[in-house]
């Protein structure tokens, strides 16, 4: 067999470089008690506005992105008449923890902000009605009773007041009590894209184990909730042996250019 050199030095340095960069997935398995009989996602037939589909998680240092796949992306603002204020339902804030705890066991259907995972940190959105995004704060969460293991969060109850006009999954953790909880010096930003949202902020100075990290985050009604374990994946450094990798690549097509020129 003979082998084309160049085009194997080409791919193998951008396979390799690439290698280390993709974010690991969690999947939406989690209901989560309260659905009414609806399952994983409320909503009446056809709709799916309130899909989450998957999260995913990157650590660039000590710097963690976490980037969630859902269709509600863009659409805070709306069925005002159903929240408090009439604000329109909008984006809850991140909740993290080391581990991860829940009540029962899949799709954990009896795990609710009291009785689930107790969260430790939560990164607050400073305007969870824009559909661009803005900037958060990291707060730190207390450490909960035997009966109430996230006392200084927002429910879903919080934020939607529809009598018996709609239906959604009460009893979920959707906001920061900032009253209760405490802000940590830590900031970051988060940005609304075509079907995502992601939220980046620096891990130095939490308690945090970012190997094993514990993830949950709804929006207002928590109609559909991502919840659950994952291990953010490291975005290597830019080291000698990728700056040589990429300088190979780069040799590789430079020299199958000039072969068909």
């Amino acid at each position: 067999m003979k082998l084309n050199l160049p085009l194997w030095i080409a791919a193998m340095g951008l396979m390799i470089i690439s290698s280390g960069a993709s974010a690991t997935v969690l999947q939406d398995n989690y209901v989560g008690s309260n659905s009414h009989g609806y399952g994983d996602v409320i909503a009446n037939s056809g709709v799916t506005m309130f899909n989450v589909d998957s999260l995913g998680s990157t650590l660039n240092g000590t710097r963690l992105t976490v980037t969630i796949y859902t269709n509600f992306a863009g659409n805070a603002g709306v069925d005002s008449r159903y929240t408090t204020n009439n604000t329109g339902i909008g984006y809850g804030d991140l909740f993290l923890s080391t581990g991860w705890t829940p009540s029962g066991s899949n799709p954990y259907t009896t795990d609710n902000a009291a009785n689930g995972n107790h969260w430790t940190y939560a990164f607050s959105l400073d305007n969870p009605l824009s559909n661009a995004g803005g900037k958060g704060t990291v707060y730190a969460l207390g450490a909960g009773t035997a009966s109430n293991h996230n006392p200084d969060v927002l429910l879903s109850d919080h934020f939607i007041d529809c009598g018996s006009h709609c239906i959604y999954r009460n009893g979920q953790a959707v906001a920061v009590n900032k009253s209760l909880a405490t802000a940590t010096n830590t900031t970051g930003t988060w940005t609304v894209g075509n079907g995502f949202l992601s939220f980046s902020f620096d891990t130095l100075g939490l308690n945090l184990d970012t190997n094993d990290l514990g993830f949950h985050w709804t929006m207002y009604c928590g109609n559909d909730v991502i919840e659950g374990q994952d291990a953010p994946t490291q975005v290597p450094e830019p080291s000698s042996v990728y700056i040589f990798l990429l300088g190979l690549a780069l040799v590789g097509v430079g020299v199958m250019r000039r072969r068909r020129v």
